[in-house]
């Protein structure tokens, strides 16, 4: 089974007829550009709204997060709304565009599960356009950080940012049922079916550090920031956010009655994001 390895990207020719020249944009101001495409090829088909196949390989898109569809086979998963629309909305961006899409790497290319992490692109009207900004703005998926994997981030959240003030989709369902506690999961309120990605909202009663994490309390879910990750946040600014109200997101676990987020980059809490400032 052909990876889409380092070597692969080296030498274009196992692409060919699919593979394009690397292109390199020197200097953009739209944070939605590419900085280099560093391959051009067909897709196959979309697993969900931000998972596709391109040739036999598994792509995870960089910095969005679809709903999740139910699974029933060997491990069951819980569905979330929206998700085989979100799934049915990708493959429709690349079905409009032949299947092709340009793939440019970021820091990690590669995950645990051998999945390639990517920003993909699609040709339009003579641009190229940015697939995830499309998926965002249709409101069909959630803005995620993921270091070291930071290109796009504030393309990602203030395309996010455009859906929500439109009240489309996921957003529009934020309002009208917030029963469901998706894609904003009320602290307050956190049950069983809390865990996995959303968006946890609440007021924060305490903010402390150990030696391992900065703490970041609401009522019932606790934030923790690995120390790994320490260099992105500033201390001092993270102490201002007690006894306010801030939505952090992440995957929440439940443990011993608490839900837990862990945050790797001020773009997940919103009053540090630099797109609501």
């Amino acid at each position: 089974m052909m990876k889409l390895s380092i070597a692969a990207l080296k030498s274009c020719a196992k692409w060919l007829p699919l593979c394009l020249l690397p292109i390199a944009f020197a200097s953009q101001a739209d944070d939605c550009a590419p900085q280099k495409i560093d391959v051009w090829v067909k897709a196959s088909f979309a697993l969900s709204g931000d998972t596709i196949i391109i040739q036999n390989n598994e792509f995870r898109l960089i910095g969005i997060e679809a709903p999740q569809i139910q699974k029933k086979q060997k491990f069951y998963t819980r569905g979330q709304p929206f998700a085989k629309e979100s799934q049915t909305k990708l493959n429709q961006l690349l079905a409009n565009h032949d299947l092709q899409v340009g793939v440019e790497y970021d820091e990690l290319k590669i995950d645990d599960f051998y999945r390639n992490y990517a920003h993909l692109y699609i040709k339009q009207d003579g641009r190229i356009i940015n697939l995830q900004k499309l998926m965002l703005e249709s409101g069909l998926v959630l803005a995620k950080s993921e270091p070291p994997n930071m290109k796009h981030q504030k393309c990602y959240y203030q395309a996010e940012k455009t859906a929500r003030e439109a009240k489309i989709a996921l957003w529009s369902l934020a309002e009208k049922r917030p029963d469901l506690h998706y894609p904003i999961a009320p602290s307050s309120e956190i049950n069983t079916e809390d865990e996995g990605y959303h968006i946890f909202k609440g007021k924060i009663v305490k903010v402390d550090k150990s030696s391992n994490n900065y703490i970041l309390n609401m009522d019932t879910t606790g934030i923790r920031i690995r120390k790994a990750d320490w260099e992105r946040f500033d201390y001092d600014r993270l102490k201002t956010l007690e006894g306010k109200v801030i939505e952090a997101r992440g995957f929440g676990f439940l443990y011993g009655g608490s839900m837990f987020v862990k945050v790797r980059s001020p773009f997940a809490i919103d009053r540090l994001n630099p797109v609501n400032e």
